[in-house]
């Protein structure tokens, strides 16, 4: 699907019809939506941030074919132990050298001929891991998820890949609210410190693009900045506590 950052960072997967057979789809919404998964490129290997939906399989793998050199190693992060993320590794594997498939939760990743390496990051905490040879990323856990998730962020590029979080690029309507929809409790929560904890990344962080795994990345310091504080805003906004993120 093309480059994210110079070259760095490709963008994997292809287009789904989202309507209300899709679960996180909002009421009356119909269009296409990008699916995503991500290539980073490192100088001995790469790494496959999630391996995209069943229905892309066929074109993950012509995409890895064009970008990995016969017998490259690569290694796969998975940001969530859900279907969407990890249900295409065996192909993969039929594929391409995997050597590690890293995930985290109490999910067991499907069947994979590869070693899993299963790791713990705390809840609003990160930690940095060498993942495939000369690829270190960092591995953070947000506030902001449903079940363990891990953001992947690329210091080298900038880029902060973000799973199922920041999925309204491409919306035919601006709200940020309809990257929320897989969120409905958070009606119920007290939103404060996870909204907080969504500016906080960004701060922290020399964040130069966002890859969503649904929807249009974000490209450019000021978008992923704005982009973080209206997704913080809005978080607020649904929840039972009303104090603004500053």
């Amino acid at each position: 699907m093309g480059g994210l950052l110079s070259g760095r960072i490709c963008r994997l997967g292809g287009d789904i019809e989202l309507d209300e057979r899709v679960s996180w789809c909002p009421p009356g919404v119909q269009r296409a939506q990008a699916v995503n998964c991500y290539l980073i490129k490192g100088p001995s290997g790469s790494v496959l941030v999630d391996t995209g939906i069943r229905l892309h399989q066929e074109g993950i793998i012509e995409q890895l074919d064009r970008l990995l050199s016969p017998g490259e190693p690569l290694s796969i992060v998975l940001t969530r132990t859900e279907m969407e993320c990890c249900l295409n590794i065996p192909a993969i594997e039929e594929h391409f050298a995997v050597g590690a498939v890293w995930y985290t939760g109490g999910i067991t990743v499907p069947r994979s001929k590869a070693e899993s390496k299963r790791i713990a990051v705390d809840p609003g905490t990160s930690i940095r891991v060498e993942v495939q040879d000369g690829v270190v990323v960092e591995l953070v856990s947000p506030l902001l998820r449903l079940l363990p998730t891990l953001w992947v962020f690329d210091p080298e590029s900038g880029a902060l890949l973000t799973s199922d979080a920041f999925t309204h690029g491409g919306s035919a309507k601006p709200e940020t609210r309809e990257g929320l929809r897989k969120f409905r409790w958070f009606t119920g929560a007290d939103t404060g410190p996870i909204a907080r904890n969504v500016a906080d990344i960004f701060r922290d962080r020399d964040v130069r693009a966002v890859g969503p795994g649904y929807g249009t990345p974000f490209v450019g310091r000021d978008l992923c900045l704005e982009q973080a504080q209206q997704l913080a805003r809005a978080i607020e906004e649904v929840g039972i506590q009303r104090v603004r993120v500053q």
